[in-house]
């Protein structure tokens, strides 16, 4: 008995899929680790008020949302003079953090940002397919 070969589309859909779930695993494994770093050197210094409304700070304050406040200080260290003039406005503190966490929060917001392209690639090529589909039926 002779295995048939893959429909294409279906190889790469699947692979769509399976990168994106890999790099999703990988990004929540990555952003706890640097949760647990970012809020005990960040928090007392940024997680008030002005930089955060006393709404975000009730929400902002219990898992999982609390994991959002770490992309927020990763946005900071990676780019501080945007962050810094958009949600940071008068922050002068130099901020404690080393070289290694400012290569670790530039990759993770590539990684984010692949992720992101993964995603709307992956529809798009579904959409795509499903129109060519619908065209020629």
């Amino acid at each position: 008995m002779q295995l048939a070969e893959p429909h294409i589309i279906w190889v790469i859909a699947v692979s769509l899929i399976a990168s994106g779930l890999a790099l999703s695993f990988i990004l929540l494994l990555f952003l706890i680790v640097m949760h647990n770093i970012l809020y005990r050197r960040l928090d007392h210094i940024l997680f008030r008020e002005p930089w955060f409304s006393s709404a975000e700070i009730a929400m902002f304050s219990s898992w999982p949302l609390s994991l959002i406040r770490s992309v927020h200080y990763m946005f900071l260290i990676t780019y501080s003079k945007r962050s810094r003039r958009k949600r940071f406005i008068g922050l002068k503190q130099e901020l404690p953090v080393g070289k290694h966490l400012r290569i670790a929060s530039r990759i993770y917001l590539y990684i984010l940002f692949l992720t992101a392209i993964i995603g709307i690639s992956f529809f798009l090529f579904l959409g795509g397919v499903y129109a060519i589909d619908n065209w020629f039926n």
